[in-house]
């Protein structure tokens, strides 16, 4: 297969997950999630004095919002690319 046609499919599958499932799965919890807790670990070994336990719920709250912002933007990205390849005009 041509690295296009894998492309488009790859496009697809994103696309087939939905707008909204792929905010939340791959930005809130992928993206957002993820991040809170490998920063808070990350800044329980390399600061002293710092507290995982209490940043990881301010951090599980803030990472996945910036998470959702992120997945929206990387949702539009995906849905332009993707109606590049069709020859579309992006809506």
């Amino acid at each position: 297969m041509a690295d296009r046609e894998l492309q488009e499919q790859r496009l697809e599958r994103i696309l087939a997950l939905g707008r909204t499932r792929f905010i939340l799965v791959r930005g809130v919890l992928g993206w957002g999630a993820t991040t809170a807790v490998v920063w808070s670990l990350l800044m329980g070994l390399f600061m002293e004095g710092w507290s995982l336990w209490g940043t990881l719920p301010t951090a599980l709250v803030l990472f996945p919002i910036g998470g959702y912002f992120w997945g929206a933007f990387m949702w539009r990205f995906f849905f332009k690319q993707h109606a590049e390849a069709r020859g579309q005009q992006p809506t």
